[in-house]
């Protein structure tokens, strides 16, 4: 319990995340939800170390979430432009997933799961 839960609820995810307003008005945020639903556990969590630093969710769930300075901070997706070849980064720090406007759900998904088999631990620059 000290270390967070161990399940992934993908529906309080999706209850408590923000979304920029381009996102809103795009199939992308439904298509985003629909392939993290299809996951496993060990997508999901890779993903959600990805963004926020950790692989296990705070036992309140998602709407406790912190910054890195210990501030409540929404998990947040945030649609940026596409362009070929850009993948989804995050600003682990503020819990931030900047995601690519992909013109396929296919392409989505390619990119998302380039994130979870990577090393998500790493550090690299850009």
């Amino acid at each position: 319990m000290l270390c967070g839960k161990v399940d992934i609820n993908v529906n309080d995810w999706e209850k408590n995340t923000n979304v920029s307003k381009n996102l809103k008005r795009s199939p992308i945020l439904r298509w985003f939800w629909e392939i993290i639903g299809s996951w496993t556990f060990e997508e999901k969590s890779r993903l959600l170390q990805f963004v926020t630093g950790s692989s296990r969710v705070p036992v309140q769930g998602f709407k406790g979430l912190t910054s890195n300075n210990g501030i409540l901070c929404c998990f947040t997706l945030n649609g940026i432009p596409f362009k070929d070849g850009i993948h989804p980064y995050s600003h682990a720090c503020f819990n931030c997933l900047d995601l690519p406007l992909y013109p396929t759900k296919e392409l989505l998904d390619k990119n998302l799961k380039l994130i979870v088999n990577a090393d998500v631990t790493g550090f690299t620059s850009h």
